[in-house]
């Protein structure tokens, strides 16, 4: 269960899951019977949910590895110096090989890796000339899950371990140009306090606390992950908001089969939270935001003029589906834009599909 989402029994059935933080509060019915209480925990009231309504799980909102890219790793367990399975503290396999070049110049060389000497490293960064030249060694390095031993680089000043859009294109195809890294567990560099600079820009990231109390952070890129709280970044005192990137969120849920003898659905949207600890301003995106060059273009909640209306309080969308003709085989999106005062922020895409 999502710790952000408390729901009543009878209402579970609805639940989606998805990559994001943010809690949701669904009231199917008119538009007048939102009943979800708090930010901190919104109750489904839904005295009027369809018995048949179910959900279907969503497709990735940006392009994966292709198949026949090689991220093996390195196969054969190996021990450090001191006899310390680096299996142990360091599991992710991929980490290890970028670890081991950055260490030394050689992905093969993770046997020599010990804790003392990840505490002389400074720089750790995936845009390389291996990487570059090299298509599994950057397979690898995008399809890095966790930082996890990452914990003993207590020297590391920057890290830079955002995919590279031109080394994606020339390994994989035109196609490939948004490819995303896998890494969605950053959570070792929470102690982690010499830190000036940290891209993390199309990974697969939700939770930044680990970025929280950093007094020597000045820059982050983490644009086009699946953030909706950006609060941890108030704690860092030096931290220059120019010099902060953290647009084109995408998080996006499973979706509904709806019916169209239900017409309104509500969904308060929670613990969307910017820098400045304060929620941020909702809005329904629809063709306004075609303009931007990226993926929410094929997801915007265009099926009518004023498709979703936004409450007084700001947390709140009506989404009105009247008028929708039933179709299986046809996807609609309820999206809205999230943004906070620094530019911080992006899109909550819910899919649906109107069966009956």
């Amino acid at each position: 269960m999502n710790k952000h989402i408390e729901l009543s029994k009878q209402s579970k059935k609805l639940l989606f899951s998805g990559i994001t933080a943010a809690a949701l509060a669904l009231v199917v019915g008119g538009p007048h019977v939102v009943k979800a209480d708090s930010v901190s925990g919104s109750t489904l009231a839904a005295s009027s949910l369809t018995k048949t309504a179910k959900t279907f799980p969503s497709k990735s909102l940006w392009p994966t590895l292709p198949a026949s890219a090689k991220t093996t790793g390195v196969k054969n367990k190996v021990t450090t110096k001191s006899d310390d399975s680096i299996d142990a503290w360091m599991p992710d396999k991929n980490l290890q090989q970028v670890v081991a070049y950055n260490l030394y110049g050689n992905p093969n060389s993770v046997d020599k890796i010990t804790k003392d000497d990840l505490a002389k490293l400074t720089n750790l960064s995936v845009t390389s000339e291996l990487a570059e030249n090299d298509a599994n060694y950057y397979a690898a390095a995008i399809s890095i899950k966790s930082l996890t031993g990452l914990e003993y680089a207590t020297n590391l000043v920057s890290i830079d371990l955002a995919p590279n859009i031109n080394y994606s294109i020339d390994h994989f195809g035109p196609a490939y140009a948004l490819l995303h890294s896998t890494l969605s567990d950053i959570s070792a560099i929470k102690g982690l306090k010499n830190l000036d600079y940290v891209n993390f820009q199309q990974c697969s990231i939700s939770d930044i606390s680990a970025l929280a109390n950093k007094p020597s952070l000045t820059r982050v890129s983490i644009s086009y992950n699946g953030i909706t709280d950006f609060s941890p970044l108030g704690s860092d005192t030096n931290l220059k908001l120019n010099l902060t990137q953290a647009y084109y969120q995408d998080v996006s849920s499973n979706g509904y089969y709806l019916s169209s003898s239900t017409p309104f659905y509500t969904f308060r949207y929670n613990n969307l939270i910017g820098i400045d600890g304060k929620p941020m301003k909702i809005r329904v995106a629809d063709t306004d935001d075609v303009q931007h060059d990226h993926y929410v273009k094929y997801y915007l909640s265009n099926w009518k003029k004023n498709a979703g209306v936004v409450s007084s309080d700001g947390k709140s969308v009506t989404w009105d589906i009247t008028g929708i003709t039933p179709d299986p085989q046809t996807t609609h999106y309820m999206t809205i834009n999230y943004k906070g005062s620094n530019g911080e922020g992006g899109w909550f895409i819910i899919p649906f599909i109107v069966y009956d």
